[in-house]
């Protein structure tokens, strides 16, 4: 990853925190995706790739719907 993008990755990781941190009951990948100004593949990749800030649940894929619901592990 280069640099640029990793200021940009760190920037958009702080945003998605900051929302959470405003709701501690969590939010949809969507919702926060859209509260962030981000698409939600792009949300959904940084929330996976820190587990160590994120804890995900209601978790519904087995049914075939695709939700999430994303918060800050305390």
């Amino acid at each position: 990853m280069r640099k640029k993008d990793t200021t940009m990755e760190a920037r958009r990781l702080a945003k998605l925190v900051s929302i959470l941190q405003r709701t501690p009951g969590g939010l949809w990948v969507r919702e926060l995706a859209r509260q962030a100004g981000l698409h939600s593949e792009t949300t959904r990749r940084i929330v996976i790739s820190h587990p160590k800030i994120f804890t995900e649940y209601a978790d519904f894929t087995k049914y075939g719907i695709k939700l999430k619901i994303v918060k800050l592990k305390k």
